[in-house]
């Protein structure tokens, strides 16, 4: 059972709900917004289910004691093990992972005439009493007035890894996710020469009376759909699968039943390699950068607090974002319904932490782990960087 990976394209356009309700004659069923990039517990229901077909389930009710030793049942998904959902896109032949930008950087976007970037990075500054304790370090940066988080931007594997490593920031390039709407007057930049990954995309649906030719009340919705541009898609590692189990070529992929384009992949999709930590003191200092949704269920750590899911390290300070409500709907017949919304920490949070530097190469080997609860999915996944006082 090696480690194998899928690549998944849309056939037209995808639709993914958020928690909000979706019911016939209700307000919220106009503008629901789609959420990207989805959730994991979205893709890991998608492959599951059209592995279950594969293996003969109909698409009703419970699964088969076989199926189940396969799939796993339920919300255990043993013996599988997934990674993701990773952004790709297809780069001279090639699959190129995209990462969320890490909050601890900030940045101003350059007018249309202008191609660089402004850049600064968020480090631990000096302690000061406030209301998560005293001698708090606060994130802070020199001459970042003005900037903001680039949350919504994704960079490429080596830009995330020269900002991991603490290099140089201001030959990185974000890359916008969502298309913006309109380009600022007298900006001569057209909107396809500007790099995208995603556009949404409006539309009405209706039930209409055939007998009276006219809408039924309370049966008319508008929703948002997400378009991928050319060459983006999704990704997903998948550990434990049995060789026998090969995965579709289409399937249905989240709201409305859409389709998408299921791909192997040669590899699987590989995290950046950790930076050497350097040691001061007998202490090393590094980050811990969230590429995926993580749940913490004993809640977060303050400012001179262990990191529980980090032996050994403790927590100088974060650069979080607020929690994202996630839930689903659970397909088991015996339990059909929807799942209870619960707060994770966005991707792209990052937490700044000590540990003694003994533990540096354990520290190291993180790289690309799961922490948090539902890892199975995907979710919590990390990656590894540095930082240091003053920089």
């Amino acid at each position: 059972m090696a480690l194998k990976a899928y690549c998944l394209s849309p056939v037209d356009s995808w639709f993914f709900r958020d928690g909000r309700p979706f019911n016939q004659g209700e307000k919220a069923q106009i503008d629901v917004q789609s959420m990207f990039p989805p959730f994991a517990t979205t893709i890991v229901g998608a492959i599951r289910a059209a592995l279950a077909r594969s293996m003969g389930w109909n698409g009703h009710g419970d699964w088969s004691a076989d199926i189940k030793a396969k799939l796993g049942d339920d919300q255990n998904l043993k013996p599988l093990k997934f990674q993701g959902p990773y952004l790709v896109r297809r780069t001279n032949g090639m699959i190129e992972p995209l990462f969320p930008a890490p909050l601890n950087i900030v940045g101003i976007e350059p007018p249309c005439s202008e191609v660089n970037w402004t850049f600064a990075r968020l480090n631990p500054g000096r302690g000061i009493d406030c209301d998560l304790g005293i001698g708090v370090k606060l994130p802070t940066a020199k001459n970042a007035t003005g900037m903001k988080s680039l949350n919504g931007f994704f960079f490429t594997q080596e830009d995330i890894k020269r900002i991991l490593h603490g290099n140089e920031l201001q030959l990185i390039k974000p890359i916008r996710g969502k298309m913006i709407s309109c380009v600022p007057q007298g900006c001569e930049t057209k909107p396809n020469q500007v790099e995208m990954l995603w556009d949404l995309e409006y539309t009405v649906g209706i039930e209409r009376n055939y007998l009276t030719r006219t809408a039924e009340e309370g049966a008319i919705y508008s929703a948002q759909r997400v378009r991928l541009c050319r060459g983006v898609a999704l990704a997903m590692n998948v550990d434990g699968l049995s060789e026998d189990l090969k995965l579709p070529a289409t399937l249905a992929f989240g709201g409305e039943s859409r389709m998408a384009y299921a791909e192997p992949l040669e590899r699987p999709i590989v995290m950046p390699e950790a930076p050497p930590l350097p040691s001061s003191g007998g202490i090393i200092q590094f980050t811990v950068t969230h590429l995926t949704p993580a749940y913490f269920e004993n809640g977060l750590p303050r400012p001179g607090e262990e990191f529980r899911e980090i032996p050994g390290a403790k927590v100088i300070s974060a650069c979080l974002e607020r929690p994202m409500k996630i839930g689903g709907w659970n397909s088991v017949p015996a339990r059909r319904g929807p799942i209870p919304l619960k707060p994770f920490i966005p991707p792209g949070s990052t937490w700044f932490c000590e540990a003694e530097a003994g533990l540096v190469e354990k520290i190291r080997e993180l790289k690309g782990s799961h922490i948090g609860g539902y890892a199975d999915f995907g979710f919590g996944q990390i990656l590894i960087g540095s930082w240091k006082d003053g920089a």
